[in-house]
């Protein structure tokens, strides 16, 4: 199916593309970066600068991952903490478990995704924010500074947001294969072996743009643009 990562058409897959050199070292020259308009397309460049990315040697970087998280989890019998055992067993919130794992591990995780409560936290606080800009601008100061209090009313409801786990997320396990990718570069100075370059590009693509990691393909375009010039020819 074809389908669209629905990023910014100016700035969201300039954004991709800087995290994606940062992740395997490399630097993207602008003509290969035009001609990319698929997530494939991006891969494709991706392997002619590393094409001995796969050779590396080193730990396992999924299990690393899940020993941390297991250390960050357990109770004082760690053996309890499995690959298989589900995440809603572990007894918090999904935006609790993930802020605790982020700062006990050091690892970047996937972004949890937000239930209604914090999905109007998000809204309250970006339109506050966007109506306190325009404030300024016009010479508003008054109506700018209620925008600001309004604004801030969000973040209480994005604090206490319980959060849902990621499409496909269900188990520790889980969580431990979708997290490495994010921390190739960590773990790697670690003495871990990198994900491939494949699961590294769909996280990474999966973090900034609207579809999970399991909906990503060769074929998804970068933003709706793209996708409706294609259908077009």
């Amino acid at each position: 199916m074809v389908n669209s990562l629905d990023l910014d058409p100016e700035w969201g897959a300039i954004d991709l593309l800087e995290e994606v050199e940062a992740a395997f070292g490399i630097k993207i020259t602008d003509a290969e970066a035009e001609r990319c308009s698929t997530v494939g397309d991006l891969y494709d460049v991706l392997c002619s600068y590393t094409p001995d990315w796969d050779t590396q040697q080193g730990s396992c970087s999924s299990s690393m991952v899940f020993y941390r998280l297991r250390r960050s989890l357990g109770p004082e019998d760690k053996r309890d903490i499995k690959p298989a055992t589900p995440l809603t067993t572990l007894g918090r919130p999904v935006s609790r478990l993930f802020r605790r794992l982020r700062k006990q591990t050091g690892l970047r995780l996937p972004t949890y995704e937000l239930t209604w409560l914090g999905q109007t936290g998000g809204a309250i606080l970006m339109g506050g924010l966007l109506v306190a800009v325009i404030g300024l601008l016009t010479g508003h100061w008054m109506a700018s500074g209620v925008a600001v209090v309004v604004a801030a009313t969000g973040l209480p409801l994005l604090w206490v947001d319980p959060g849902r786990l990621p499409v496909g997320l269900v188990t520790v396990g889980d969580l431990a294969q979708r997290t490495a990718p994010l921390n190739s570069e960590l773990l790697g100075k670690a003495g871990g072996r990198p994900s491939d370059r494949w699961s590294i590009l769909v996280a990474l693509a999966a973090e900034h743009g609207t579809l999970p990691a399991g909906q990503i393909g060769p074929e998804t375009y970068f933003h709706r643009r793209s996708l409706e010039m294609a259908a077009a020819r």
